[in-house]
């Protein structure tokens, strides 16, 4: 044991005892009614409380065992310090008549959470143009050629459609999406919609900071924020655009801080290393985890619907979301035309299934063949994804990412571009669990499982990787219900099957756990 501490108080009584008999032979320090036993187990008592505190401060003096008074004398020697609580910060979605002005300053509240308007907003009449409307029974689902802005509260007019069915005033939405949202339509249209269409709708987005610090200043999308005083021409119930209101956690606790600077000891960092940019990231209250993916990283690959030309600029439209970003580059195989097949060609991204490559040559236009588009980080680049396991939401919300990313932004080489640092927040992948067989099925060996689950998946998934069946399936194997100290004898699951599939881009994260 540490600084040979004994075993209990009665060693130490043993030994004193043993020598008082040795120095005094007349004596008997073992009668228990003696005032000599009573001052030897009295001395003894106070000497074994003298061990533990010796041991105690032998862990606060060790970095890794270091209590809430050491760990932040070991956090400075590496630059590092307890981060504070933080404020929640996003944008409200404002409406009302055009021209009336929410000024800096303004007070809303929020299920009693008080938040203030960083800065002036005006309401004006805006209009976006509309990638597509795609069908399914009465639902119109709307992708729109850039971020919208919206909340699902904003009525918004619909024009410019070929079918007029499409066409609607004052539509109710439901946001789904940064460039997405939904509404209900009359009668089956052709899908998908064709025609110029725009989407019109007079608002404001209005930036907004909590007055409180914590993570119950967080804000879901679309909650509603209401003035507290009237502003003439704004109506009183603003909503948070689908960015959400985040960023608001509560003061780090010594265990988060103490891996945080231990993480920092172990991980030395050279300038915008990985290390460094993981470093930074952390830096942002409420970023438990990191994935830096440098130059050459493969972003993934998808198919393509079609491939035109204009001039010597190439134009890709995929089948499905590409997920790729500006700067990446691209390799194009299976087209007829050989010279649409470039490797390592530099990327314009116009939206999230559209972008542009400069092409040598002039082949037929539009491209033939079975198309195949894959990216990777271009050299100069980094895209770095991050989660914040500790809130109800894993998955960082747009103002958080931009948190990040600003913070990232502080350590670039003189010779990189901010475009190149891409901050991005992984798609969750949410993964079901259903047993069909636990033993012993009990409530509190029920939870043990679904906790023990959501720390595998706090601790073991990673942006773009698999999920291997052996590895779920040990964290289930292994639970202890620490109310019963009972262990899992035997279960079954019907899903998931296998593997879990992730792409890049992706990250797995626990669904719901259903039990018999």
């Amino acid at each position: 044991m540490s600084v040979g501490t004994p075993d209990s108080e009665e060693t130490v009584v043993s030994n004193i005892s043993v020598d008082v008999a040795r120095a005094a032979p007349d004596s008997n320090p073992y009668l228990l009614v003696h005032w000599l036993n009573s001052l030897i187990n009295g001395i003894a008592r106070r000497i074994f409380d003298f061990y533990g505190d010796l041991n105690a401060a032998e862990l606060r003096l060790m970095p890794d065992t270091a209590d809430e008074d050491t760990a932040p004398r070991w956090g400075a020697i590496y630059g590092k310090s307890k981060l504070p609580a933080s404020q929640s910060n996003g944008n409200a979605v404002a409406t009302g008549i055009a021209g009336s002005i929410i000024p800096a300053g303004t007070s809303l509240t929020s299920d009693g959470t008080e938040f203030t308007s960083s800065s002036s907003a005006t309401i004006a009449d805006n209009s976006i143009q509309i990638l597509s409307i795609t069908r399914s029974g009465t639902t119109a689902t709307v992708t729109t050629v850039s971020d919208h802005g919206l909340a699902s509260a904003v009525p918004i007019t619909i024009s410019g459609a070929d079918q007029a069915e499409y066409n609607l005033t004052d539509a109710e939405i439901t946001v789904t999406g940064l460039d997405t949202f939904t509404y209900q339509i009359a009668g089956s249209p052709t899908t998908p919609a064709t025609g110029t269409i725009l989407a019109d709708f007079t608002t404001a987005s209005v930036p907004v900071v909590s007055a409180e610090f914590g993570a119950d200043t967080n804000l879901d999308a679309d909650s509603p924020m209401k003035l507290q005083s009237p502003i003439v021409g704004v109506n009183d119930t603003l909503n948070a655009d689908f960015g959400a209101i985040g960023g608001g956690t509560d003061e780090e606790t010594t265990v988060a801080f103490k891996a945080r600077y231990l993480d920092r000891i172990q991980n030395p960092v050279a300038h915008f290393n990985e290390s460094d940019i993981i470093d930074k990231a952390k830096e942002v209250p409420g970023v438990t985890r990191v994935f830096v993916e440098g130059a050459g990283t493969e972003v993934g690959s998808i198919s393509v619907s079609a491939i035109t030309r204009s001039g010597n600029v190439a134009k890709v439209v995929t089948a499905t979301d590409h997920g790729f970003d500006d700067g990446q580059s691209t390799s194009i195989t299976g087209a007829g035309e050989s010279e649409y097949n470039v490797t390592n060609a530099r990327i314009i991204v116009e939206d999230s299934v559209t972008f542009y490559f400069v092409v040598l040559g002039s082949p037929a236009t539009p491209a033939t063949g079975v198309i195949t588009a894959a990216a990777t980080i271009s050299l100069g680049q980094v895209r770095t994804f991050f989660m914040r396991d500790n809130d109800d939401n894993p998955i960082p919300t747009a103002s958080e990412v931009a948190d990040v990313k600003a913070a990232i932004d502080e350590i670039l080489p003189a010779n990189t571009s901010t475009n190149d640092n891409i901050v991005s927040a992984p798609i969750g992948v949410d993964v079901d669990f259903t047993f069909t067989e636990l033993t012993p099925n009990t409530s509190t060996m029920k939870t043990a499982v679904t906790n023990n689950l959501e720390q595998f998946f706090e601790e073991r998934t990673t942006v773009g990787l698999d999920v291997d069946e052996d590895l779920y399936r040990a964290a289930i194997a292994n639970t202890v219900d620490t109310e019963t100290g009972a262990t899992v004898e035997s279960f079954a699951i019907s899903a998931p099957i296998g593997d879990i599939s992730i792409d890049s881009g992706q990250i797995a994260v626990l669904g719901t756990a259903t039990y018999p």
